[in-house]
């Protein structure tokens, strides 16, 4: 991964839409302010928490959970958008969602790369212990 969350291309664009989302919030009249407003804002802030803490972990499977509850929040996140097009939200903020809900897929397919590679020289290394003990 990189060095830097700030150099994943997911993190700046859920970022970038984070601020949109607080934006459009800000429009929002008084009786959707509080419900679908707080919803948006809170879902849209964690979906770059959670990639936040994918690239913080260690842990491969750590990795992969906290990914998948970027997902999770990202799809609330989207649906949220869908009801409040008549708020001002666009298309365009719900396509960069899909994005990067395509963008956090493609991540866990290269973890779960990472993670089975791991696994192989985990147990490569188990066998020649073995090999080793029973010389």
């Amino acid at each position: 991964m990189a060095e830097s969350v700030e150099q994943l291309r997911i993190y700046k664009s859920a970022r970038g839409l984070e601020d949109q989302v607080y934006e459009l919030v800000k429009t929002f009249p008084a009786e959707q302010f509080y419900a679908l407003g707080n919803d948006l804002r809170r879902s849209s802030a964690g979906v770059s928490h959670y990639i936040m803490e994918t690239h913080r972990l260690f842990s491969y499977r750590l990795k992969l959970d906290a990914l998948a509850s970027a997902r999770r929040e990202a799809e609330t996140t989207r649906r949220h958008l869908e009801a409040a097009h008549d708020l001002g939200a666009t298309d365009l903020m719900v396509d960069e969602y899909v994005g990067i809900i395509k963008q956090s897929w493609g991540l866990t397919k290269w973890l779960k790369s990472k993670l089975t590679e791991r696994q192989e020289k985990a147990e490569v290394a188990a066998k020649e212990e073995m090999a080793a003990a029973v010389a």
